[in-house]
């Protein structure tokens, strides 16, 4: 009974810091892993419990922030950087980005893979604290993002990050820069210069890169448009102008659109299918055409593509290699 007691004492204690249980005396691992085969518990990382009920109803950002805070708390001394630091930042909530935590080391014999942490050498690091845990600020976190990330992901975090912090994209080229001598610079201010922090989520981001690759211009992001109907606003997640001087609007939809509260007003997904007719039927009377795609499109490429080049979208550096070609990400 008392080994019982000490279980819900540590996933109480837990909880209560927001971040996950370990055994500490002897007996412990047995009892939970036992709760973990009954369907009472979830193991996120090797070791570390937390209730089942909790952990599915936490979105992805907590449950990022749930495993870093654990870490964190054993190793109070670490600074998190990368992809760890961007997280934390919430400049990204995507899982699989997170099968490392990255730290930043100042001793080059500490940096490398050991188990789930990777140690990356950086003598210049600065640290500040978010949330109680010790991470590199968000210019550099950005600029380690986007030397060592593939384009579409490097795009995604350093254009939420620019969203978040208000600045524009010139203030992440002159980070780059400031720092001649940092491996895959190239790839940096290659981001740099494309990133756009109109993009309103991250995967308006990752399509912005994945259709830069592919050779297509650089659209404007949320193009403020008239509704010829009743005079409101109307923003489009991308506008290119065509080489005859036309307008093409692309937009993508997404599933948090359609459910995340956050997005929808509170609505149903009805009354946001309707809004979304209505918004396009505003965009078609002002004789701009619409050209819509999803996520899975845009992971497809062929499909992207095929939809841009039928919405007739310029194509100036179709077959021109940019400084990501062969790059092959280790990060995650």
């Amino acid at each position: 009974m008392r080994q019982h007691i000490r279980i819900e004492q540590l996933l109480a204690q837990a909880e209560q810091h927001r971040s996950l249980a370990k055994a500490e005396q002897p007996g412990d691992r047995h009892l939970l892993a036992r709760r973990m085969a009954a369907g009472e518990l979830a193991m996120p990382m090797k070791g570390r419990f937390i209730r089942k009920p909790l952990w599915d109803s936490l979105p992805h950002g907590d449950r990022i922030m749930y495993r870093l805070r654990t870490i964190c708390q054993e190793h109070p001394d670490w600074v998190l950087s990368g992809v760890s630091a961007a997280a934390v930042h919430r400049y990204t909530s995507s899982m699989y980005l997170q099968r490392y935590v990255h730290i930043a080391v100042t001793d080059p014999s500490r940096a490398g893979k050991r188990g789930q942490i990777f140690a990356h050498y950086i003598p210049d690091q600065q640290v500040i604290s978010v949330g109680g845990l010790r991470v590199t600020p968000p210019e550099q976190t950005m600029f380690d993002c986007a030397r060592t990330l593939d384009f579409p992901n490097a795009m995604a975090i350093c254009a939420m990050g620019l969203r978040a912090t208000g600045n524009p994209a010139s203030s992440l080229q002159d980070y780059c820069l400031g720092h001649p001598r940092k491996r895959g610079l190239p790839r940096a201010r290659f981001v740099a210069e494309h990133v756009d922090p109109m993009c309103t989520n991250g995967g308006e981001a990752i399509s912005l890169a994945v259709s830069l690759e592919m050779g297509f211009a650089q659209p404007q992001c949320q193009k403020r448009f008239i509704n010829p109907i009743d005079g409101g606003a109307i923003y489009a997640d991308f506008t290119w102008t065509r080489d005859d001087g036309s307008l093409v609007v692309g937009e993508l939809d997404g599933r948090e659109k359609y459910v995340n509260p956050a997005m929808t007003g509170g609505v149903d997904i009805a009354t946001v299918a309707l809004r979304e007719k209505d918004r396009e039927t505003a965009i078609n009377m002002l004789n701009i055409p619409v050209v819509r795609f999803q996520m899975a499109h845009v992971r497809n490429r062929t499909q992207f593509e095929q939809r841009l080049v039928a919405a007739q979208v310029p194509r100036p550096n179709f077959g021109k290699r940019t400084p990501f070609a062969g790059f092959v990400c280790a990060e995650y």
